[in-house]
């Protein structure tokens, strides 16, 4: 019988947990509680892999994100249907940290502690993680695929052993976008809006390297988790200073954020030139739809916006990433949204590289030998996206392309020439190039094959 836990089910924290999160972030961390290896490997047993993951279910910031878990669950559903790995079953723990720092920490100690996870896969969000990262690589946990482009986790492997990313870097693709301004939109009185965290950071610094940079007067920030309450203001500073072409360096709910702000202050709706992670069709539609902006509406609001991606669009029907993820969402998602779209992909793709891995590292599973195989065999580790990734002893970074498009009135993000080219380089100085890369096939089964 395939059993999988389900969500946890947690509530608003209590004054007391407050308090006693605000301890253990003063530097009292429970996960000391539990060796970091003992004479077994925590997570695996004989006929089971237990893998943790955090993320805001609920909250500001969870539009989108909280799609992600399910369709991780049902990859593994799908993969423990056909036998698991080596006939373990993949379990999932969910808990929801609302993309508050605080609540990581205790919910990363309750994965680690109380539920005993091998690895954490797949967490979401760049300042909820930093909260964590430390002890996690501390203990020699597995911190695989994190839904980040900070590059900070990924590009000092000393400093971060055990955490890879999911996501290319920001400033890698900051750099990328940058191009594209440079020189398609060199015209254009460019502003930015970002989150005032490493994300937003990133962006910046991705931006700066390719040579676009903001003046004070066109530079607007927020921050992250109070783009609820609107973003009129830096909005109206953005327009009034003649900003046509907005960059966004921030998640979907507050892209959404802005271009409702901008219908209130600004005389004509800029040009948006937005990060993949906050320009997800579906989750924009969504968060406006729920402000009661009609579907034809909100798909007119993000008709023309740039962005960029290291994945097919959900939308190539023909794609057999596309094709094979989009039939086992149907046949096994159980979430309460499993639309298809960008967040729906996203967690099918973590979770079958997390199969790879885990074939991978072989049936003696330790937690060492996964960080190994990782490091050792990124080309083995294919995967829906269109870029190879990165990883090796030096860095932890995942892709290292993007492709830029422009999305239509069908809110399906095409390429922004005649055909699709992906472009790479890196999170430092480097230059931005063609990338001529040809993606591995999806076994018939879409099952991952490792050698």
């Amino acid at each position: 019988m395939n059993v999988v836990r389900n969500r946890a089910s947690l509530s608003k924290p209590s004054r007391g947990l407050v308090a006693s999160v605000a301890a253990v972030l003063a530097g009292a961390m429970a996960f000391t509680a539990v060796p970091a290896q003992g004479s077994s490997t925590p997570g695996v047993s004989d006929t089971e892999i237990v893998l943790g993951m955090q993320l805001p279910q609920t909250g500001p910031a969870s539009p989108g994100y909280n799609k992600v878990d399910d369709a991780m669950r049902a990859y593994f559903d799908y993969v423990n249907s056909k036998g698991g790995v080596y006939g373990r079953k993949i379990t999932l723990v969910v808990k929801d940290d609302t993309y508050k720092a605080g609540l990581t920490v205790s919910t990363a100690s309750a994965l680690i502690n109380k539920d005993k996870v091998f690895a954490m896969v797949g967490s979401i969000g760049t300042q909820t993680h930093i909260s964590v990262i430390k002890d996690i690589n501390r203990r020699g946990i597995p911190d695989l695929f994190v839904n980040s482009g900070y590059s900070g986790f990924y590009t000092d492997p000393k400093k971060y052993p055990t955490t890879f990313g999911g996501l290319g870097t920001y400033v890698v693709e900051a750099k990328i976008l940058g191009k594209y301004i440079k020189e398609n939109l060199a015209s254009k009185s460019v502003g930015i809006l970002y989150q005032t965290d490493d994300f937003g950071r990133n962006t910046l610094e991705g931006l700066s390297i390719a040579g676009v940079t903001f003046d004070a007067k066109k530079t607007a920030k927020f921050i992250a988790g109070t783009q609820a309450g609107g973003l009129d203001a830096q909005m109206k500073t953005l327009c009034d200073n003649g900003v046509d072409t907005v960059v966004v360096g921030a998640v979907a709910s507050a892209f959404a954020a802005a271009i409702s702000s901008a219908l209130k202050t600004c005389k004509a709706m800029p040009q948006w030139i937005v990060i993949s992670v906050g320009s997800d069709a579906t989750t924009f539609q969504t968060i406006l739809g729920a402000r009661g902006v009609p579907a034809a509406q909100s798909a007119g609001l993000l008709a023309g916006t740039i962005s960029a991606s290291h994945a097919p669009s959900p939308s190539e029907a023909d794609d057999e990433f596309v094709k094979a993820f989009k039939k086992i969402n149907d046949d096994f998602n159980k979430g309460p949204d499993k639309r298809w779209d960008n967040n729906v992909l996203q967690g099918m793709n973590i979770a079958y590289l997390a199969t790879s891995a885990l074939l991978g590292a072989g049936k003696d599973l330790t937690r060492p030998g996964i960080i190994s195989y990782m490091e050792s065999n990124a080309a083995k580790l294919s995967s829906a996206a269109l870029a190879p990734l990165g990883y090796s002893k030096s860095t932890h970074e995942a892709y290292t392309g993007f492709w830029i498009g422009k999305y239509d009135a069908t809110s399906v993000l095409k390429p922004v020439g005649a055909k699709r080219q992906v472009w790479t380089t890196d999170s430092a100085k480097g230059a931005v190039t063609e990338l001529n890369y040809t993606r591995p096939a999806i076994a018939a089964d879409a099952l991952p094959k490792v050698g």
